[in-house]
C-alpha cells in the first residue's frame, strides 16, 4: 500500500527545519575536519620511512649486491634490503650515495651506471634515471628541482680516468640536460652561498675544488689545495670546510663561498681517513685517522691534541657521519668487503652506543 502525506507549507513542523539546518551545520563541520586533517598530514611525512637512518651499501664488487638498511631508533627496529631495482632482488652494484628532494629518494649506483629513484616514505621503486654519459656517478645534489651529479666517467687502457664531470639533470623530466667539465675524479658535491662546490681529485697532482654556478650551469672557478678534498661541509656561519688529505699532514680549509677565499689553513699533523662531518649546531667538526676520532671547532686554529675517542672494534672503516638530530658518530665497518658489514654508534661524547650488521660495505649514512 502506497500512503501519501500532504503538508501546508506554512504548517510544515519546525522539526523539519531544524534537521534541515543540523544537516548543514553537519557538512560544514565535516568539510572543515576534513581540511583540518588534509592539512595535518602535509605536515609531516608520510609512510613507512618518515624518520630514521639509512645504511647505503655497497656490496661485494661487480656482484650487483648493495642494498640500503634501515635504522629506526625511536622504536630500535632494524630493517635489511629495503629497496629493490627493476631486477627485484637487490638495490644495485655499488650503492654509492643518496639524496632527499621532495617526496623522492634518488639513490646513485655506481657500478650500475645510474641514479634509481624511490618513493621516500615507502621506497616503492619509481623508476631510474639512465643516461650514456652516466659512467661511474658517485654523489648528487639539488638546487631548483636540477640535479648535479659527479661522474668520474671512463678510464682509458691504462684504468687512468681521463673524462670527469658533473651532470645537469632537469628533475621533472628525469633527463640530462647539460654537461660541466671538470678535473679528473671528482667526488663529493656541496651548495653553499648560492653555488655549487665540487671536491676533485685524487687522481691527479691537481688537488681542486670547482666552483659552478647553477644559474647558468658554467665553472666559474677552481680553488686549488694542497691534498685531496676528501669531505666537504657548510658550518653555522654558511663557511665551506674542506678537509684535505695527503700522505703526512692532511690540512682542514675553512672557504667563504662569495669570495672562494681561503679563510684559514689548519694542519692536522696526520693522514686522514675520507669523511668529513659536522655537528648538529654546525659549530664542530668530525674527523678521523687510524681509528681515532677528533672533533674541532670551527672557531680553532690549531688541531686538538687529544682525540674525542678512539675505536677498538672496528675492522675496516669505510664511512662515517654524525646523526643531525642528536649528534651520534655512526661508523661503517666493511670487515673483508664480502660479507656482511657492521655498524657502530658512538654518542657525541664518544661512548659506544649500539653496534648492528648491515649489508656489504655500508659506506654511507642519510638521515631523516
Amino acid at each position: 500500500m502506497n500512503m501519501q502525506y500532504k503538508t501546508d507549507p506554512s504548517e510544515t513542523p519546525s522539526f523539519f527545519n531544524v534537521t534541515k539546518n543540523m544537516r548543514r551545520i553537519f557538512a560544514v563541520l565535516f568539510v572543515a575536519a576534513t581540511l583540518w586533517a588534509c592539512n595535518n598530514d602535509d605536515d609531516k611525512p608520510q609512510g613507512k620511512y618518515e624518520h630514521g637512518a639509512f645504511v647505503l651499501n655497497e656490496g661485494k664488487f661487480l656482484s650487483g649486491t648493495g642494498t640500503i638498511t634501515y635504522y629506526n631508533e625511536q622504536a630500535d627496529t632494524l630493517q635489511q634490503n629495503i629497496f629493490r631495482n627493476a631486477a627485484g632482488q637487490y638495490a644495485g652494484d655499488v650503492v654509492q650515495s643518496m639524496i632527499f628532494h621532495d617526496d623522492k629518494a634518488y639513490i646513485v649506483v655506481n657500478g650500475d651506471n645510474k641514479v634509481e629513484i624511490a618513493n621516500a616514505n615507502t621506497f616503492e621503486r619509481l623508476g631510474s634515471i639512465s643516461d650514456d654519459q652516466i659512467v661511474q656517478p658517485r654523489y648528487m645534489e639539488v638546487v631548483d628541482n636540477k640535479g648535479y651529479l659527479t661522474v668520474q666517467g671512463p678510464y682509458d687502457d691504462n684504468y687512468n680516468l681521463v673524462d670527469s664531470y658533473v651532470l645537469v639533470i632537469d628533475l621533472s623530466n628525469n633527463t640530462v640536460t647539460k654537461k660541466i667539465p671538470t678535473d679528473e675524479g671528482i667526488e663529493n658535491i656541496v651548495y653553499a652561498g648560492n653555488k655549487l662546490f665540487v671536491g676533485a681529485s685524487g687522481y691527479s697532482s691537481i688537488h681542486n675544488v670547482a666552483v659552478i654556478d647553477p644559474s647558468n650551469n658554467t665553472l666559474i672557478d677552481n680553488i686549488a689545495l694542497d691534498g685531496v678534498p676528501v669531505g666537504m661541509v657548510v658550518d653555522n656561519n654558511n663557511k665551506l670546510w674542506v678537509l684535505a688529505n695527503d700522505d703526512a699532514n692532511a690540512k682542514l680549509y675553512r672557504i667563504n663561498p662569495s669570495s672562494f677565499e681561503k679563510e684559514q689553513t689548519i694542519n692536522l699533523g696526520t693522514s686522514v681517513d675520507t669523511d668529513l662531518a659536522i655537528t648538529p649546531d654546525k659549530s664542530g667538526l668530525i674527523y678521523s685517522a687510524f681509528g681515532s676520532f677528533y672533533k674541532i671547532s670551527t672557531t680553532a686554529t690549531t688541531a686538538p691534541s687529544a682525540p674525542l675517542f678512539t675505536t677498538e672494534d672496528v675492522v675496516t672503516q669505510y664511512g662515517m657521519n654524525v646523526d643531525p638530530d642528536n649528534g651520534e658518530i655512526w661508523i661503517g665497518d666493511a670487515l673483508n668487503y664480502s660479507s656482511e658489514g657492521k655498524v657502530y654508534i658512538y654518542t657525541s661524547e664518544g661512548k659506544l652506543k649500539k653496534t648492528f650488521t648491515a649489508g656489504i660495505s655500508p659506506t654511507n649514512f642519510v638521515f631523516r
